[in-house]
């Protein structure tokens, strides 16, 4: 099981909102009581008047920005939503059981989905296709970043998933203190050692397990060039010459140019080095900081840093949350009127507005949004060039390997070859599950 990423404690908003202000147990309360309702006849056009969904999502600002809205839904529809609001370390072993059950037994009716289960969740039989909904209703995704489809939204050419919430990484920086990030990887180890001076760092860097390490290094592994498995997701490339290099530079930079502890440290504890001005550079979710750096009860970096690609290719690490409807779910008709509703421009836009990642390409030239958030005419291009996990079923597992591995040889317990050729074992067998 991964550990929580860093980025969810920090992006709490630390106040009571919409129906995240009720604790738990009210929330449970809500559900079973409702549970059993189904829709009204006719409803003054309201077929599912009476109807409650429920969904486990992870508590972060985005659950939040969605419940801010989520009246407006009940206007529409009649249909009443109720979070079931965790950490994210819980959210993989709470819905398994849920989604592996019988037809309509289950206590979720719309899923959300990180990136590293699309796979295993479709191919394992448990979410509803929803190409019929989509041509039945005639909705229109076409404004939808194209790329967040392959992250996370079709599986074996089927639509599965429909994204909204996107988090690509990329480099933060301060531009006030005139920090350039170089062209190449290997020039950015050298000068973000170079930085280090003192209680002043090159790189505020995440190498705990198992999530804040994999994440991280990703960015390192693409911006070489390199991959975890050829093209074909049959072979396992990821303990290559490429590899090699990018984990030894990824080392370099922990030992030479991060924070002391740096090996151990989280998404938490990198950022808040970051946003007490503590270090040059930070690889890091760009699109997901901006109100935590831009925050001057937490941060002492507002208006003095800005977002870059990755040197070398250009290419990142992105992630993307998105939505589906699972086959236990007990109301799968009215889950699809949210995902549609939770997709749709204009409720999208107001997401944009209060903070949340655009899943919508014209967003990020919207001059709107821009006038709040002028980093995301940089961040579209990061999006666009980033990769995500390759589409295996277990990608779960790949992940943990990954950060359980990689962490071996960032604390000296192995060698970097030996690391690799650890995590490319393991991704062998797992290519053929």
């Amino acid at each position: 099981m991964n550990q929580p990423r860093g980025a969810r404690t920090i992006r709490r908003s630390g106040r009571s909102r919409g129906l995240l202000g009720v604790g738990l147990a009210a929330v449970l309360l809500a559900a079973a009581c409702q549970a059993g309702a189904s829709p009204s006849p006719g409803g003054g056009g309201k077929p599912f008047d009476g109807v409650t969904l429920n969904l486990l999502m992870e508590d972060l600002t985005e659950t939040h920005y969605i419940a801010d809205l989520l009246p407006d839904f009940k206007a529409q529809t009649g249909i009443d939503v109720v979070f079931e609001q965790v950490p994210y370390s819980n959210m993989y072993e709470k819905l398994v059981p849920q989604l592996s059950g019988p037809e309509k037994s289950g206590s979720y009716d719309v899923v959300a989905v990180d990136y590293y289960w699309p796979g295993e969740f479709a191919r394992s039989g448990w979410m509803l296709p929803l190409d019929d909904w989509i041509a039945r209703d005639k909705t229109d995704l076409s404004g939808i970043v194209p790329a967040f489809f392959d992250v996370n939204g079709k599986v074996d050419g089927v639509t599965y998933y429909i994204p909204y919430f996107p988090y690509p990484m990329g480099i933060v920086y301060r531009k006030d203190l005139n920090v350039q990030i170089p062209k190449t990887m290997e020039e950015y180890v050298t000068y973000t050692k170079s930085l280090k001076k003192g209680d002043y760092y090159g790189a505020a860097m995440q190498g705990a397990p198992t999530d804040p390490i994999a994440m991280e290094w990703l960015n390192f592994l693409y911006a070489n060039g390199g991959d975890l498995y050829s093209a074909d997701l049959k072979t396992p490339t990821v303990n290559n010459e490429i590899g090699l290099k990018a984990l030894n530079q990824y080392m370099d930079m922990i030992d030479n140019a991060a924070q002391t502890g740096a090996a151990g440290a989280n998404l938490d504890d990198a950022s808040n080095m970051f946003a007490q001005g503590k270090a040059a550079t930070m690889v890091t979710y760009i699109t997901i900081f901006a109100g935590f750096f831009q925050d001057p009860e937490k941060s002492v970096i507002v208006d003095k840093w800005d977002v870059a690609p990755m040197p070398g290719t250009g290419v990142g690490n992105v992630g993307v949350w998105s939505f589906g409807v699972p086959k236990s779910a007990k109301n799968p008709d009215a889950a699809w009127e949210f995902i549609k509703w939770v997709s749709e421009r204009g409720i999208s836009k107001q997401r944009a507005l209060k903070g949340g990642s655009p899943a919508y390409t014209d967003f990020y030239s919207d001059p709107e949004i821009l006038a709040k958030f002028p980093y995301l005419t940089k961040a579209i291009d990061i999006l666009k060039a980033g990769k995500g996990l390759p589409l295996i079923t277990k990608q779960q597992d790949m992940v943990a390997t990954l950060g359980r591995e990689l962490s071996e040889a960032a604390s000296k317990r192995k060698t970097p070859q030996a690391a690799l050729d650890a995590i490319a074992a393991k991704l062998a067998e797992l290519a053929t599950q």
